[in-house]
């Protein structure tokens, strides 16, 4: 009887294109690239839409970069400039003038705001703004104030990227105070409009002067999270 002995064939594959143990244009193609798609989606979705979600919702403060997020985009966050305003800081009487008074819309839950007295520039981020030249709290005439606003959703009265956001919810009668050098004022709504950019008068006076009225105009974009209008809350002195 003969001795049987098997025989054990190993295929080369070092030649084959598709079968070899690595091919590295294959791998390259269906693993790593699509393996680097994913890690940069997650890292673009927390950083454009997580954590400024995260922020909007806890933050009284919100950085720029967050702010000029896809999301702070979508929902108002972003630099912004009332610049049809133009710059009424020619006509301003700065001379014994405090640099900030206080506004306070309990309906809103706004609390003690800063207003920043004959304010510099027309980006609100920090304080709201005073419109050089307008009138002071208590004086005849206008007082004009203006702040940011973003969805309604997104609403924290402490910050100022925020704080108008749901101006739209005061109606006539509603009531709101000022301090100013350590005096309140109380003002009642007595109106509200909305008018397209370049329709708003920030200097000019809401009532005849030969009423010597004090009012006080407030001002936002609407609708909230848009640049598309303003609104502008009327209001007269009733102390």
């Amino acid at each position: 009887m003969s001795y049987f002995r098997p025989y054990v064939y190993i295929k080369d594959e070092s030649f084959d294109p598709i079968y070899k143990p690595i091919n590295k244009s294959f791998y390259l193609k269906f693993r790593v690239v699509p393996f680097l798609f994913f890690v940069f989606g997650i890292f673009t979705l927390f950083s454009q839409v997580f954590f400024p979600l995260f922020e909007f919702k806890t933050k009284d403060k919100i950085s720029r970069p967050v702010a000029s997020s896809v999301l702070g985009y979508a929902t108002g966050f972003q630099e912004f400039e009332y610049k049809e305003l133009g710059n009424g800081l020619e006509s301003a009487n700065n001379t014994n003038v405090p640099k900030y008074f206080y506004l306070s819309i309990p309906k809103l839950k706004i609390e003690n705001a800063l207003v920043e007295t004959n304010a510099p520039g027309l980006n609100p981020d920090e304080a709201l703004g005073h419109y050089a030249g307008s009138k002071l709290p208590g004086e005849n005439g206008n007082v004009f104030i203006y702040g940011h606003s973003v969805l309604p959703v997104f609403y924290n009265p402490k910050n100022y990227k925020t704080i108008f956001s749901t101006l739209h919810l005061l109606n006539v009668g509603d009531k709101f105070t000022i301090v100013y050098n350590n005096k309140t004022y109380d003002y009642v709504v007595d109106e509200k409009e909305t008018l397209s950019p370049n329709d708003v008068k920030p200097l000019a006076d809401i009532k005849p002067k030969y009423l010597n009225d004090s009012t006080v105009t407030l001002m936002t974009c609407s609708p909230p999270g848009t640049k598309f209008k303003r609104l502008l809350v009327k209001a007269t002195l009733i102390n």
